[in-house]
């Protein structure tokens, strides 16, 4: 199994407190195993509870039309309040890959003061799967602007069929 299905199949500790997965980790056993008790559902899919976890929804399809800044701040809110009570938090979507990797780069940029660029290559040494779609890309750097005055990564085009963060290719050259 290549180590990019292990990270599909897999829950990443992004911090002592923060994970990352996809949906399929989602389960009772794993939950406990890592001592998960907050969870941020990003699939926008019905799923059925799960007894002692407490979880908040982000409904958001993983499109380069959807919308997902509104949910910025009330995710990183989420995970600190569980964080300060003591508590462990999954941030997951469908694969762990795109609106997932999104929150959790917000997430260490607003708590930990980090550029867009660095956040995103944090996550990245630690599930390297990832890769937020276009749409999400732009709102991170709008979300890096609004905050600091300027961004760290640009959508670089020319002639490949869509745009593509620089740091995809900072990420190569390292």
């Amino acid at each position: 199994m290549s180590n990019n299905n292990k990270s599909l199949l897999s829950i990443t500790q992004v911090r002592p407190h923060l994970f990352l997965a996809g949906y399929g980790c989602i389960t009772p056993s794993l939950l406990k195993q890592y001592n998960i008790t907050h969870a941020v559902d990003c699939t926008n899919l019905k799923t059925k509870p799960i007894p002692g976890l407490d979880k908040i929804e982000v409904p958001v399809d993983d499109n380069t039309l959807a919308k997902i800044t509104q949910y910025f701040e009330p995710v990183v809110k989420f995970v600190e309040d569980a964080k300060q009570q003591g508590h462990n938090t999954v941030i997951y979507c469908a694969a762990g890959v795109s609106r997932s990797a999104t929150l959790t780069i917000v997430y260490l940029m607003v708590t930990e003061n980090l550029s867009l660029e660095e956040a995103y290559l944090d996550v990245n040494k630690v599930r390297p799967i990832i890769s937020p779609n276009i749409g999400f890309w732009r709102q991170m750097i709008d979300y890096e602007k609004s905050r600091s005055g300027n961004a760290t990564v640009e959508l670089i085009s020319g002639r490949m069929a869509r745009p593509v963060p620089s740091v995809y290719l900072r990420r190569a050259v390292c």
